[in-house]
């Protein structure tokens, strides 16, 4: 799919991923969806940081919704495409090829542009810039092709925890920056849950949880 800028609407959450798709789209508009979680609080002010235009709706309550400790909403992306369809036709929510949430793939996008699509009797398109691409692969673009500076991606904020700042080192989704940061020669940032390393290297020693690039 081509992506004109200007038409876009892209959800920014201040997190890694839509951080970097914000560059590699040539920063195209940006919402923030105040859900009024645990991590809310903390994510407003990264956004506000980072794209200081950001748009920020406070619209939807999600703060009795949240299931586990991963953070988990269910149709948490598809009630934020729906959203996001009053700034745009053209929604980007930035998933990537190695993410294992069952509403953000390339599959479940597609169904989601369909059925918009179908309801509005109109073009609708819900998707992202990453789908071949790992976490890993859009720190290497951001770092060596687009020459960012890695302390605005230590400036992101993917992390559960309702009381750290930016990174805790021990969730998941600190786990996965960690790796991704490691992978491209930043080490500057350590990860404390030893229990959890030994989890995910039996997970991708396994074969049937991950893709191998993960």
């Amino acid at each position: 799919m081509l992506f004109n800028a200007p038409d876009i609407i892209l959800l920014f959450s201040g997190g890694l991923d839509s951080f970097i798709a914000y560059h590699y789209l040539s920063k195209p508009n940006t919402v923030y969806f105040d859900l009024n979680t645990p991590y809310s609080a903390k994510e407003l002010k990264v956004v506000k940081k980072l794209i200081p235009e950001t748009i920020v709706e406070k619209v939807i309550d999600f703060s009795t919704r949240q299931e586990g400790g991963n953070a988990y909403v269910p149709y948490r992306n598809l009630h934020l495409a729906l959203l996001a369809n009053k700034y745009s036709d053209q929604i980007v929510i930035a998933g990537l090829a190695d993410d294992k949430v069952n509403d953000k793939n390339e599959k479940i996008f597609r169904h989601f542009s369909y059925l918009m699509t179908d309801m509005m009797s109109r073009k609708i398109t819900v998707t992202s810039p990453f789908w071949g691409m790992t976490k890993e692969n859009i720190v290497r673009w951001y770092l060596n092709e687009y020459h960012g500076d890695p302390k605005d991606l230590l400036n992101t904020i993917s992390c559960y925890s309702p009381t750290k700042e930016t990174y805790c080192g021990s969730c998941p989704a600190c786990f996965r920056k960690f790796i991704a940061f490691r992978a491209n020669g930043i080490n500057s940032l350590p990860f404390h849950n030893l229990e959890m390393l030994q989890e995910y290297l039996q997970k991708a020693k396994d074969g049937r949880h991950y893709i191998p690039e993960r």
